[in-house]
């Protein structure tokens, strides 16, 4: 009897170690994880939108995104590196950038942040420069850049989008042959519902008219590769 009942507690004992073993030790985070990579740098000075494609080239980097909504924080962190085939990244008009580029941004809780909505075209989010697709994610932060470590550039507004993607394989934006302008009536139909992107949209808040959006700094990165790691229950 002693014996059974001292095999039985042996048991109980390996359980419960086994419980506390496998259990985390702390709960899973409710809010966003998204990684994305194969960015493509979008045009230059001048026309950082390139809607026939002609001046999209692809360039070497990943991206991150850590948002909780509940705490409405996070961060974006994105590096990419020009290449042979990329060339010079021309954000402005006596400026150009090599080398590795990093892009950094804290949510706070006084930045613009939405969820499953329709940005872009003539929604009222975002501007008509772009055409109207369904976003899960958006938002507007500051970012800084940094060249190969050395501080570039401050307080850079960063209009984001985890969104169906807009970019075809060849990089222009179109439909049934048909390219995407800003002065088209009817600013939908654009999308590829079956596919993310994420787009990323930098610019200095100093005004310049020669460039597209018209801004003295403009970088314009697409991230054609997305994964969702993790996301809010609906």
């Amino acid at each position: 009897m002693v014996d059974r009942i001292l095999i039985i507690a042996i048991i109980v004992a390996l359980l419960a170690g086994a419980f506390l073993l496998f259990t985390p030790k702390e709960a899973p985070s409710s809010g966003w994880a998204i990684a994305a990579s194969n960015p493509l740098v979008i045009g230059g000075y001048g026309d950082n939108f390139s809607y026939a494609g002609k001046n999209v080239r692809p360039v070497s980097g990943t991206l991150s995104l850590m948002y909780d909504p509940k705490t409405h924080t996070g961060t974006i962190t994105a590096a990419v590196t020009s290449t042979q085939k990329s060339g010079a990244l021309r954000v402005a008009a006596n400026e150009s950038l090599t080398g590795k580029i990093t892009l950094s941004s804290h949510i706070t809780t006084s930045d613009q942040i939405i969820t499953n909505a329709d940005i872009y075209g003539d929604t009222g989010i975002g501007g008509p420069e772009l055409p109207v697709t369904h976003a899960l994610l958006a938002g507007i932060t500051t970012f800084t850049l940094d060249q190969d470590g050395k501080p570039m550039y401050k307080n850079l507004v960063g209009e984001w989008s985890l969104a169906q993607a807009l970019r075809k394989k060849d990089g222009a934006i179109r439909q049934s042959g048909l390219y995407y302008s800003p002065l088209l009536r009817d600013k939908t139909g654009f999308t590829d519902p079956n596919r993310l992107e994420f787009t990323l949209i930098l610019h200095s808040s100093n005004p310049d008219k020669s460039n597209n959006p018209p801004y003295t700094v403009a970088l314009q990165l697409v991230f054609t590769a997305v994964r969702i790691t993790q996301r809010p229950p609906a």
